[in-house]
């Protein structure tokens, strides 16, 4: 196993940003990494150090991905000899909100999916929800005016202000009923090969039936109560790309370490 990390522009021998720890730590602890140059991946440009071994199977921790470059760094990787832990569909299947709703619905909020701006304002009308969650099937809306739409017609604006800000609507439009919860009781957990990781030692229930019910190699959950005590699946994301929010960096390397010298064996 070896994790690959993007460098620093500045530094070609550290990880770069939040990645620095990390790629320390996990040194420390013995594992392989690799760092490359994330923005030449687009062109093509791919010349990790060190150097991948045939038959390494890789790990990514970086910058958020797309499919399609996913799809890139997949195929560079493979020209090396070696391969990706997650596969393409199953990078999509975390990173897509339609790649785990079916399979926790109960779980999670109600939400209509569709394809372009005018479905999204006809389907809010038809639901008569009263507040809709407006994302594409990665991300909300980061700028002031959030993400919440009190009418069918806001929601066609947050459409357009995600098309401004962002540049593009990734995968398509997602409409998801708010719910009421509790402020400030989002938890972020990871799933590594089917063991869930607290970063508190407290896994509740759901994380653990989660973990049973969408089965891709690492990925997070996100998980937040209601103001009534009900756990809700608030996202769920490929752990290659997840912050690590509050986690330890100890804890978070510890649990990674884990696995990847499990996966060895």
């Amino acid at each position: 196993m070896r994790v690959l990390f993007p460098y620093n522009p500045l530094d070609e021998k550290e990880a770069d940003g939040p990645f620095k720890d990390e790629y320390l730590q996990l040194t420390e602890l013995g594992i392989e990494c690799s760092l490359f140059d994330y923005d030449a991946l687009q062109f093509g440009g791919f010349q990790p150090k060190p150097r991948l071994n045939v038959d390494d199977v890789i790990l990514y921790r970086g910058w958020m991905v797309d499919p399609v470059a996913y799809s890139k760094l997949t195929k560079l990787v493979s020209e090396r000899g070696a391969e990706m832990l997650t596969s393409e569909i199953d990078f999509i299947k975390s990173h897509h909100l339609p790649g785990w709703y079916t399979s926790t619905v109960e779980y999670t909020s109600e939400t209509i999916f569709v394809k372009n701006e005018a479905s999204a304002v006809l389907e809010a009308r038809k639901a008569g929800w009263g507040k809709f969650f407006v994302k594409d099937y990665v991300k909300s809306n980061y700028n002031e005016r959030g993400s919440i739409a009190n009418t069918p017609e806001e929601v066609g604006e947050i459409i357009s202000l995600i098309k401004e800000h962002r540049g593009e609507i990734e995968g398509g439009i997602a409409l998801r009923r708010v719910e009421a919860l509790k402020e400030e009781s989002e938890v972020r957990y990871f799933v590594f090969n089917g063991k869930p990781y607290s970063p508190n030692d407290v896994i509740p229930a759901l994380v653990a039936e989660i973990a049973t019910r969408h089965v891709v190699p690492f990925y997070s959950i996100d998980l937040a109560q209601r103001t009534d005590g009900e756990f809700r699946l608030i996202e769920i994301g490929d752990g290659q790309v997840s912050d690590k929010k509050d986690w330890n960096l100890g804890v978070f390397c510890s649990a990674l370490a884990e696995n990847l010298i499990n996966n060895q064996h």
